[in-house]
């Protein structure tokens, strides 16, 4: 008798407090926001809206898979958007493991890309799992509840080098908050966009922004207040260029901005 009242007021109190949990989850956490992932190897950048997951890049390797894991909840088993800005394995190789783990809508990726192996595999994992791709260019804009991507690069006329590679630039707003993720792109293509931006709240830079890969005039342009970098500054110009908050992932960590 005792176990029959524990089953018969357990289970309904139980699902009270799932439900609560979810409730609490939706209405109290921030609507939108940005992760900048510390990953061992590689970049990778989370933003989410009150409808949707966006995921721009996958490191190297599973390790993203423990990264989203950790903020997203448990019943939640898809990725609305994919968006790749460069072919390398440091940028893809983790996506493969996204594509097999997570139903994806749709993959946004550069026209003009470089090859690899990860690539290769990962378009091949996309085609089998019959998720659409789209392919963008400079000049393209699109949106995604409420959050406005433009794309300053890949350029189709600009003439590239070794030391210049296709990747895509991607400029983001919301409301009043403006982001722009540089990635890896040589300074020779920051300055190749310099007319096209304004100012900007965080600048993103996938490596330490040393002084021969930063284009310092592009820099004071956009005049940001917080700054992502990869590894260690080594840059003293560039430390007291302006007074924005520089952020060391690998010595600080992953690191969340609510819009």
């Amino acid at each position: 008798m005792k176990n029959r009242r524990i089953i018969k007021w357990g289970i309904p109190i139980a699902i009270l407090i799932f439900a609560f949990l979810i409730y609490f989850y939706f209405l109290h956490r921030d609507n939108y926001g940005i992760y900048f992932f510390n990953l061992d190897r590689g970049r990778s950048v989370f933003i989410y809206s009150k409808s949707s997951t966006i995921l721009i890049n996958g490191g190297q390797n599973s390790q993203i898979l423990r990264e989203l894991t950790k903020i997203l909840p448990f019943y939640r088993k898809n990725i609305d958007t994919i968006i790749l800005t460069r072919s390398d394995s440091k940028n893809v190789g983790g996506l493969i493991d996204i594509v097999k783990r997570y139903r994806v809508g749709e993959i946004i990726e550069p026209e003009i890309m470089g090859t690899s192996t990860a690539l290769t595999i990962f378009e091949k994992t996309v085609l089998d799992n019959k998720i659409p791709i789209e392919k963008v260019k400079k000049g393209d804009k699109f949106e995604i509840d409420n959050i406005y991507f433009s794309i300053l690069f890949p350029d189709p006329n600009f003439k590239y080098n070794k030391t210049s590679m296709p990747e895509m630039v991607l400029n983001i707003s919301y409301s009043t908050t403006s982001i722009l993720l540089l990635g890896d792109v040589s300074k020779t293509i920051q300055k190749s966009f310099i007319s096209e931006i304004n100012k900007v709240d965080i600048i993103e830079y996938a490596h330490g922004a040393g002084d021969s890969r930063t284009s310092f005039d592009l820099f004071d342009k956009v005049d940001p207040e917080f700054v992502i970098i990869s590894k260690q500054i080594n840059s003293t110009p560039f430390k007291r260029r302006n007074n924005a908050e520089i952020i060391n992932l690998k010595e600080k960590g992953t690191r969340k901005f609510s819009f």
